[in-house]
């Protein structure tokens, strides 16, 4: 029995009550007026239907009655000013599944923006129950069942839920008291040292965090983010060299362009009308490892500058790969990121016997923070989360499921002008609903759907 309810920007006491006698195939649901309301599934409402059947076949054991679970957010463009924001949870006891879409279970889903007020609404009946499972648990079947849990999301979101400054503040990481001034000092014995009970007592922390419940250990990093973002700073910094020493002619993107081809990287320059300054492809994490593994930087930088600069690249693709591996070596890697970071700021040195410069590579305000993370922390949640891996808490399978979601429903339906724009959102969690009785339910009457669908 799973109760879906509608929850405008502004919900009254009564929309947040759970209809209980709901049915999974045949869901009450409240009529959303417009694009600006959203729906809720409620989570123990889940948690119900899917428990026994982990029980029953194995995920879970009922003589240790813990689940732990994990909380994500995403929010993605449905057109130029309309964004779906999506919140769903996962089971890591279920490791065999939990990088697989459809096993992130939707719970919030509303068009807005990443915003913490907004986000405070939309899921203020999805944290009362996270607050209730955490104290109370959840019995079932005359067991009781107990909850650990955790959070992972991109930079952003993270921050937005831990009511944490945006990532270019002075003090900037979610997890130390570090400051833009202390990364110049490009100190690394910086440690998790913050408290959840004490959040608000940090510089930054300007707002009580929405998952107030879960141990700050347990709000984790997405490791596919640390890959995305770094790449970008990795990249930005080769263009804007070439900029600076008048290379980034139409030659150079030429060059560039004819090399991404031949990595099978599909990758544009262009300048917007009356703009200056040149726009290039936006590229997804698979193209980004293929330019991080693959791309030649000798046709575009000297040799002995496209020889450093590839090895800092092959190492940093080398600590990803690292980092997904579960039971990696934490002290290794450790040294690992810490000699990579050594590499990325060497310095000018002065030829021998010369009066040359050889030019060294980048300076510490180049660092980010998620180069940050990644030097000072990532050893750490890889030690805590031993048991899951760090691949565990991958956002993947969320940016797939929420990208599945409006490619199949919002923008199929604003093609026709928007005229089904309001039932949106039920469509998608009826869907939802729906799947989830073919996931958990071995029906051999009924065709399991085959991909995401609205009728036109």
């Amino acid at each position: 029995m799973i109760s879906i309810i509608n929850i405008p920007i502004v919900p009254t006491l009564n929309e947040l009550d759970f209809d209980e006698s709901s049915n999974i195939l045949n869901s009450e649901i409240t009529e959303i007026n417009n694009i600006s309301n959203g729906g809720h599934r409620s989570a123990k409402d889940i948690l119900k239907y899917i428990i026994p059947a982990l029980a029953l076949n194995g995920v879970l054991d009922v003589n240790d009655p813990i689940i732990h679970l994990r909380i994500s957010g995403d929010g993605r463009n449905v057109g130029r000013r309309l964004k779906q924001v999506m919140i769903t949870m996962t089971i890591l006891n279920d490791i065999q599944n939990i990088h697989k879409p459809d096993y992130h279970y939707t719970t919030v889903l509303f068009p807005g923006i990443e915003n913490y007020e907004l986000l405070e609404i939309m899921m203020m009946p999805f944290i009362q129950e996270l607050d209730d499972l955490k104290n109370y648990g959840l019995k079932i079947d005359e067991i009781v069942w107990k909850f650990e849990l955790y959070f992972s999301s991109d930079w952003k979101f993270l921050s937005i839920c831990l009511g944490f400054n945006a990532a270019n503040s002075n003090f900037f990481c979610p997890w130390c008291q570090i400051s833009k001034h202390g990364q110049n000092n490009n100190q690394t014995n910086w440690k998790i040292s913050k408290e959840i009970e004490k959040i608000n007592e940090y510089p930054g922390h300007n707002k009580r965090p929405l998952f107030y419940m879960i141990s700050l250990n347990n709000w984790v990093p997405d490791e596919l983010h640390i890959m995305l973002r770094i790449w970008d700073r990795l990249w930005s910094l080769v263009i804007s060299e070439l900029k600076e020493s008048n290379q980034f002619d139409d030659v150079c993107r030429k060059e560039i362009m004819q090399e991404m081809s031949r990595i099978s990287v599909n990758f544009q320059f262009w300048k917007e009308h009356g703009a200056d300054a040149w726009n290039h492809t936006s590229l997804m994490g698979d193209d980004k490892l293929k330019v991080l593994k693959n791309f030649n930087l000798g046709r575009i930088l000297p040799p002995t500058r496209a020889k450093k600069i590839r090895e800092l690249w092959n190492r940093f693709n080398q600590i990803y790969f690292n980092l997904k591996t579960k039971d990696y070596d934490v002290q290794q890697f450790q040294f690992e990121v810490e000699d990579w970071l050594e590499l990325f700021l060497t310095p000018d040195r002065i030829i021998p016997n010369s009066n040359r410069i050889e030019k060294g590579l980048y300076s510490p305000s180049s660092i980010t923070p998620y180069i940050h993370v990644l030097v000072c922390h990532i050893s750490e949640f890889m030690e805590i989360h031993q048991k899951w891996g760090m691949k565990a808490f991958s956002c993947a399978p969320v940016e797939k499921k929420n990208h599945q979601q409006v490619t199949h429903f919002f923008r199929q339906t604003l093609k026709g002008g928007g005229s089904k724009h309001k039932l949106v959102i039920r469509d998608i969690l009826e869907y939802e609903n729906r799947s989830l009785f073919y996931l958990f339910n071995d029906n051999t009457i009924s065709s399991k759907p085959k991909k995401l669908h609205i009728e036109d």
